[in-house]
């Protein structure tokens, strides 16, 4: 005699097929789990995009020799057919191996949006204190001397300042500043991020957000030549490189401060918070 195991957690096949829902209580109940389940992942997914990266559930791999399998165990349930006992039994933790970092040297700065990087930097070249910041010298040439350097040295940004002319900045270029105990501001984009790591140069980056309608404050930091519009657009854009970082970065509100000179001192207070904390960088450019 063959004895039949049944838990009221699985969803057992029907003796016979049936075409409608809702006449099939076992298939009207598999089509609610799985529409609570995909509600339930899709909001998380939602509000894990809006979390800020410092917000995050990361994994941190202690050995650097080798990388232990990461498990995620979900607790059984005792009645699926609540919501709130659903979100008590998923446990969705995105995650990404990262090795700890302590630097003592003053770290490069990185501003995002980067349309707004040349103004923040020329304030706060201006400002009281100024002497914590620099910005670095870059090498230029022409595309055949720029080409070379490209196969001798790490070149950590670069752009074409005139036809056949080049410029760029190099590890050296921001070592430079930092020798000095100075902070070196990058009016670079973010692609930058992974060259500066692989350099041992962790940087700090700071994303200005963006308020959502009132532009008023933002637009003493704007050329006259800037469409707040197609600026606002624009900016929205580039928050989403910001998911791609191989490491976190930090946030200044929009309602943490009225006038540029108030920016530049929440942006100074937050340089040197930054400065002292632990950075976190993935594992693989470590």
């Amino acid at each position: 005699m063959r004895t039949e195991l049944r838990s009221w957690n699985t969803l057992q096949p029907e003796d016979y097929a049936q075409s409608d829902s809702k006449t099939s209580p076992r298939l009207s109940r598999a089509s609610f789990l799985f529409g609570q389940i995909f509600q339930f992942v899709k909001g998380y997914e939602n509000k894990y995009k809006r979390m800020n990266s410092n917000e995050r559930v990361r994994v941190v791999s202690s050995q650097s020799s080798s990388i232990e399998s990461v498990k995620l165990l979900l607790e059984k349930q005792e009645d699926l057919e609540q919501d709130n006992d659903l979100k008590k039994s998923l446990n969705l933790v995105p995650y990404s191996l990262v090795r700890p970092i302590h630097v003592v040297k003053r770290r490069p700065v990185l501003f995002a949006p980067s349309t707004l990087a040349k103004a923040i930097i020329q304030k706060l070249l201006n400002s009281s204190g100024a002497l914590e910041f620099n910005i670095c010298k870059p090498d230029s040439g022409i595309k055949e001397v720029f080409q070379k350097k490209q196969e001798t040295e790490a070149i950590v940004y670069s752009r074409e300042k005139n036809v056949n002319s080049y410029e760029w900045i190099t590890p050296a270029n921001i070592e430079a500043v930092v020798s000095k105990n100075a902070h070196c501001l990058l009016d670079a984009g973010l692609q930058c991020t992974k060259d500066l790591i692989k350099a041992k140069m962790f940087p700090i980056i700071l994303l200005i957000k963006m308020p959502e309608r009132n532009m008023k404050k933002f637009r003493r930091l704007l050329s006259k030549q800037e469409n707040e519009e197609e600026f606002l657009r624009t900016c929205r854009q580039k928050e989403k490189e910001l998911e791609a970082l191989p490491c976190l970065y930090a946030t200044i509100e929009a309602d943490t401060w009225n006038t540029p000179d108030d920016l530049i001192r929440v942006i100074k207070e937050r340089i040197v918070e930054e400065q002292r904390k632990t950075i976190w960088v993935e594992e693989e450019l470590v």
